[in-house]
């Protein structure tokens, strides 16, 4: 599924934002109407059917309600996943309760949006659920950012709701001080929190489940990995992916101009314009030969380098803007080679 970025700005400050090269707070760089429709039929070319909308905060659009109505009306479309931080969703819940809509509202701790944001997303978290019946429809997510992360909060917001998933995501690295470095080192910082907050999440029977740059299998223990499984056994219906390890494959996302990144992660190393391709077939063609065939053959670290799973096409290692620069190079070294 692609995702059409309909804004760059963004109400809140998030420390760890991974689209921060796009994000801004010039309410200008809006996708028009007209964008937004040619966006939509590129995503849904070869049978497509489902459609990722994004922002910035996608509810700060001053044309959203125009957006649902076309994403509503369109047959061609089946699902929309909304991606919101679930601040301003009030104005828009009505037409969100269309059987087309799905939203994934990442749930930021109180400390890092301010305690007034917080209680207005609660606040819309309650009706949507308790007046409208939308629990099903929704997806909480959090993003574990540093070490000691807070999570107390979303577990009781996970309980509160009854909800048996959640989105989990150790960011990616959203700086040029972090990429470039060790990605085996920053999953060991991190790692024992992550581990803390799914030891509590396995009390109350809740299904973590990895979005993006999930830990290699490598760095866990045999416990470790018992704990994944042990997801697998209660999720009763619900996808389980902790154990398929470090993979990552292009995702697409389509900003306002149109021009298309693999991902936000990979963002500042290179985009194309949508309107140079056919269909999305063509261009995810395009991003993975120009960025995961060479990925593979990139280590992340040391320990990486006579690594079978990432030879044999299993594993990154996390995620690719942590050698972004070692990718480039090998792609030129073979692009030289060419000549």
């Amino acid at each position: 599924m692609a995702n059409i970025m309909i804004t760059e700005y963004c109400n809140l400050r998030c420390p760890y934002c991974f689209a921060n090269e796009f994000v801004g707070g010039k309410s200008s760089n809006n996708m028009t109407i007209e964008k937004f429709r040619k966006a939509m039929d590129f995503v849904l070319t070869d049978n497509n059917n489902k459609v990722g909308i994004i922002g910035g905060e996608p509810t700060v659009h001053p044309q959203f309600k125009e957006i649902l109505e076309i994403l509503t009306s369109d047959e061609r479309v089946e699902k929309v996943l909304l991606f919101t931080n679930n601040i301003f969703i009030d104005r828009y819940i009505k037409q969100l309760t269309n059987s087309k809509f799905s939203i994934l509202i990442n749930c930021n701790a109180p400390e890092d949006i301010g305690e007034h944001n917080f209680k207005k997303m609660v606040d819309n978290l309650d009706i949507m659920i308790h007046e409208y019946y939308m629990s099903s429809k929704i997806t909480l997510g959090i993003n574990m950012y540093k070490p000691c992360f807070s999570y107390d909060y979303i577990i009781e917001l996970l309980r509160k709701y009854k909800m048996k998933c959640v989105r989990t995501s150790i960011v990616v690295p959203n700086t040029l001080e972090l990429r470039g470095k060790n990605a085996l080192e920053y999953f060991r910082r991190m790692k024992e929190s992550v581990f803390e907050f799914f030891q509590e999440l396995q009390k109350y029977f809740i299904i973590p489940k990895f979005d993006c740059n999930a830990m290699p299998l490598c760095l866990l223990s045999e416990d470790e990995i018992e704990l994944f499984k042990s997801f697998k056994k209660i999720a009763k219906g619900h996808h389980c992916n902790l154990t398929e390890g470090s993979i990552c494959r292009p995702v697409i996302d389509i900003a306002p101009d149109l021009s298309a990144v693999r991902c936000f992660g990979l963002s500042d190393h290179h985009k194309v314009s949508i309107e140079k391709f056919k269909n999305m077939k063509e261009l995810i063609d395009y991003f993975y030969n120009y960025f995961d065939v060479f990925a593979y053959n990139t280590a992340s670290a040391k320990e990486c380098n006579n690594c079978n799973r990432r030879k044999n096409m299993e594993c990154t290692g996390g995620c690719l803007a942590f050698k972004g620069e070692k990718i480039e190079s090998v792609r030129e070294y073979c692009s030289s080679l060419m000549q």
